[in-house]
Order: C-alpha cells, then sequence, then structure tokens
C-alpha cells in the first residue's frame, strides 16, 4: 500500500503548472481552479501526513516513549475537505442523494485523531511542548520543511477564500441565485439562498443522522444549482479572478510550487528508506 503511494505521488510532485480553464462546466470534474495546481492533492496530504507521524514517532523515541499515531489515508482526507465539489455548496449530485448536506467524513466519526489524549503527563509535555519549549508535533513540520524555500500557505487560504466570497458578488452569480431560488420554490422548498438551504436547523450538521427529507432538498438543491446556471457563473468569476492572481503574484507562486516539491520529495524519501515505523 505504502509502496503504491509513494510512486503515486511521486509522479505527482512535479512542479504543477496552472491547468487552462475550459468555458464548459457540466459536472463536478470540470470544476478545476488555477489554484489546485498549487495546493497538495489528497494523495500528497496523505504522504506528508505520514511522514510528519514518522518525524514524531522518531523524536518521541529519543525521549524512550514509543507511540503509535494512526496513519494517513487519503480517502479520508478527501471525504474530511472535499475541495471544489463543496465550494459552492452542494453541487454533487450522488454525494447529495446519500449524504444530504452532510461531509462524508461526519457519517463515520473516528477517534483516530485523540490518540495523544491516551498518553500520560510526561509524554504529552514531549509531545506538545512547553512554553518557549516546542514539542515533537511542533518541530515535525519543521524538519519535513527544512530544506525547502519559504512560501506564504496563509496568503494562498486567504486569497482563496477571497476569490470564492468576490465571485459571489458578480451580477452573473446573483441572477443565477434567483433562478435557484425560482427553481427550488418550484420543488417545494422556500429558501432565500443557498446558504440558507444548508443552514436549515433542521439538519444536524454536527451530528451523524441523515434525515430523508435532508436528503430530498439537498437533491432538490443541486438539481437546481446546475439547472439555474448558478454553478457555472460561480466557478466561472472564481476561476478569472484566481488566474489573474496567479498571473500577477507568479513569484509568489513559484514559491508555493517550490515549497510543496521538496517537502514531498523529503517525505517520499523519509518514509521509502524506513518506513513508517522505522
Amino acid at each position: 500500500m505504502l509502496g503504491a503511494l509513494l510512486v503515486a505521488v511521486t509522479a505527482c510532485a512535479q512542479p504543477p503548472q496552472a491547468p487552462e480553464i475550459t468555458p464548459g462546466v457540466s459536472g463536478v470534474a470540470d470544476l478545476k481552479l488555477p489554484f489546485d495546481a498549487y495546493k497538495p492533492t489528497p494523495a500528497q496530504r496523505a504522504l506528508l501526513g505520514n511522514a510528519h507521524n514518522l518525524v514524531v514517532v522518531r523524536c518521541m523515541r529519543r525521549y524512550g516513549i514509543t507511540v503509535h499515531p494512526p496513519g494517513t489515508d487519503q480517502e479520508a482526507i478527501a471525504a474530511a475537505d472535499p475541495g471544489n465539489t463543496r465550494r459552492y455548496g452542494v453541487v454533487d449530485p450522488a454525494q447529495a442523494a446519500r449524504f444530504g448536506y452532510h461531509l462524508a467524513s461526519r457519517t463515520s466519526p473516528s477517534g483516530s485523531s485523540r490518540w495523544a489524549d491516551k498518553l500520560g503527563l510526561t509524554a504529552s509535555r514531549h509531545l506538545y511542548g512547553k512554553e518557549g519549549r516546542p514539542g515533537c508535533l511542533d518541530r515535525a513540520p519543521d524538519v519535513l520543511a527544512r530544506s525547502a524555500p519559504a512560501a506564504d500557505w496563509q496568503w494562498l487560504a486567504l486569497q482563496d477564500a477571497r476569490t470564492l466570497e468576490r465571485a459571489a458578488k458578480r451580477v452573473a452569480v446573483r441572477r443565477a441565485v434567483v433562478k435557484w431560488t425560482t427553481c427550488m420554490k418550484a420543488a417545494g422548498h422556500s429558501y432565500p439562498s443557498p446558504e440558507a438551504a444548508i443552514a436549515d436547523p433542521r439538519w444536524n450538521l454536527e451530528g451523524t443522522e441523515i434525515t430523508a427529507e435532508e436528503k430530498r432538498v439537498a437533491v432538490a438543491d443541486t438539481s437546481c444549482k446546475w439547472s439555474s446556471g448558478l454553478v457555472a457563473a460561480w466557478f466561472t468569476a472564481d476561476a478569472e479572478q484566481q488566474r489573474k492572481i496567479v498571473l500577477k503574484h507568479s513569484e509568489r507562486f513559484a514559491d508555493l510550487r517550490d515549497n510543496l516539491g521538496e517537502r514531498l520529495d523529503r517525505a517520499t524519501t523519509l518514509l521509502g528508506r524506513k518506513g513508517l515505523t522505522g
């Protein structure tokens, strides 16, 4: 399993180029934005996560402490962060029919992220550190990024949020929202906006229960988003702004590309040489 992941991610680790955005948007597979070329894929995030765990294991071992952080799985990452398939609300008909407005990860909660809660006081102190002295968790990212050029990932996240927000204000998008509202009303669901639909207090999005009504509304929501042209209009405006930002800040994006590439190379080397428990 690890070998297959390393081969797949090594192939992905080549410096990415911003994709050309085609005007036709007919399904979730078409929702590929310019910023995506600079973000780690679920497979790459899994690789980085497992390498991070390995560094933590080795760090704790120096204190005579053995820990077993759970492996990071790309499918679990994709479920927890579905990316552009939820960027404009629920837009995937199959996901809406199965999960309603819930994220897939919410329907099968796992305690894997709470492994550190079982550690004793001494082990926790070495893992988390204390004021003025970082623990193994805080030091691990620095090990992976040791030879990587500096890159401002927080800046990218901010730009990502801004293009989405600004695109929502475009005239074409606002008109499509009106059409969406009309479509939803015809289907028996009166909401002033897609945000109001997903925020309906009838859906307990923090829990695991998904009612039949939630699924029905989500399916109608998805159908109306596509038939009204809302997804296409929002995506088009979003992609246009992102292309302009990539061109304007080409050096920043080159740093992001190089930083990710170096970290992936180091993670691949670490895991390939010793494995997660080495």
